[in-house]
C-alpha cells in the first residue's frame, strides 16, 4: 500500500514539473500601434465650380425658329472615391412674359398670353437632346457637343417633355473628368406663339458611391 501511494506521489510530481515546464517555454510579442482609419470622400466640381450654388451653362437671348445651340457641364470627380453620376431635381419653368404694348404680334397665334394659366410655350416648342459627351471610346470626339456614334443620349424631345431624374449610374473613377451635353433647337416652322416667352431649367448633378442613390 505504502509502495503505491509513493508511486502515485511520484507520479503527480513528475505532472507538476511537466506543467511547470510548459509554462516557462519561450515567448516573444511585438507591438502593433497607430492603427489609424481614415474616411475616402466623394467631391463632384461642376464647371470648375465646388460651392453647392453652381453656374448657369445656358443663357440664351433672342431664341427664335430656326436656331440652334448646344452647351457642355464638365464633372470631375475630385474625390478619393470611385462614384456614379446621376441627374436630379429637373425642373423647367416658363414665363410668357407678355406685354399688350409689343407683343401684340404674339397675341395673333397665342389665345393664352397669360403666366396664371401655364406660362409661356417656348419649352413646349424647343427640342433637347442632353447625352453623355464623353467619345464612346474616342477621345477625339469627347466634350465637342455633338451626339457621336455610341455615345449615350439621356433624353431627347420637348424640353417640357423632361423628367424630373435620370438614373443613368455613370460610373466616374476618382479623378477623372466625363462631359454631359445638351443641344437645343426650335423649329423653322414655329409661329408667334413663343414670341417674348422664357423657359428656365434648373437640374443636380449627383455623384453617389453606388448605384440607385
Amino acid at each position: 500500500m505504502k509502495r503505491i501511494i509513493g508511486l502515485t506521489l511520484a507520479l503527480l510530481l513528475m505532472i507538476g514539473i511537466i506543467g511547470a515546464g510548459t509554462l516557462a517555454a519561450y515567448r516573444n510579442t511585438e507591438p502593433s500601434p497607430n492603427n489609424a482609419f481614415a474616411a475616402g470622400t466623394l467631391n463632384l466640381i461642376v464647371n470648375g465650380v465646388d460651392d453647392g450654388v453652381g453656374i448657369a451653362e445656358f443663357t440664351v437671348t433672342n431664341a427664335n425658329p430656326g436656331q440652334t445651340g448646344a452647351g457642355t457641364w464638365t464633372l470631375v470627380n475630385a474625390g478619393d472615391l470611385a462614384g456614379y453620376i446621376d441627374t436630379e431635381n429637373i425642373t423647367v419653368t416658363n414665363a410668357e412674359n407678355y406685354n399688350a404694348a409689343t407683343d401684340q404680334a404674339e397675341a395673333v397665334d397665342d389665345a393664352d398670353t397669360s403666366d396664371l394659366t401655364g406660362g409661356g410655350e417656348l419649352a413646349a416648342n424647343m427640342d433637347v437632346v442632353l447625352f453623355v459627351d464623353d467619345g464612346a471610346g474616342t477621345p477625339a470626339n469627347a466634350n465637342n457637343g455633338v451626339l457621336d456614334a455610341g455615345e449615350v443620349t439621356i433624353y431627347s424631345g420637348k424640353l417640357s417633355g423632361i423628367a424630373s431624374a435620370y438614373d443613368q449610374n455613370l460610373a466616374l473613377a476618382a479623378g477623372a473628368t466625363t462631359y454631359i451635353s445638351m443641344t437645343w433647337s426650335v423649329a423653322l416652322a414655329v409661329d408667334n406663339t413663343i414670341m417674348g416667352d422664357s423657359a428656365t431649367l434648373d437640374l443636380i448633378f449627383e455623384l453617389a458611391q453606388t448605384t440607385g442613390q
